[in-house]
C-alpha cells in the first residue's frame, strides 16, 4: 500500500550540514552552509564560484541570509535549472 504522506520532493539540508548545487551551461557553483545562530535568527551562507573543469572552483562572491530566505533561493535556484551535486574534490 503507497504511503500517501511520503514526500515526494528531495528533502532539504540537514541542519550542520551543507548544500551544493551546479550550472553547467553558467559554469557556476553554489554553496549554501549554515552559519552561527544568533538571537535574531538562523543565517546561512551562500557562497558562489566560477567552475571551469577540471581546474578547481575559483570564489565569487559570498552573501549571509536568514534560513527562509535561503530555502527559498535554494528552491528558485533548482526550479531555473541548477542541479543539486556533490562537493567538489579540492
Amino acid at each position: 500500500m503507497p504511503n500517501r504522506y511520503r514526500a515526494t520532493h528531495e528533502s532539504p539540508p540537514k541542519p550542520g550540514g551543507e548544500g551544493w548545487l551546479v550550472n553547467g551551461d553558467a559554469q557556476l557553483l553554489a554553496r549554501f552552509s549554515n552559519d552561527n545562530p544568533t538571537a535574531n535568527g538562523q543565517w546561512v551562507i551562500l557562497s558562489t564560484y566560477r567552475w571551469v573543469r577540471p581546474n578547481p572552483p575559483i570564489p565569487q562572491s559570498q552573501r549571509r541570509m536568514l534560513r527562509h530566505n535561503a530555502v527559498e533561493a535554494w528552491e528558485n535556484m533548482q526550479m531555473l535549472g541548477w542541479r543539486r551535486c556533490q562537493p567538489p574534490v579540492r
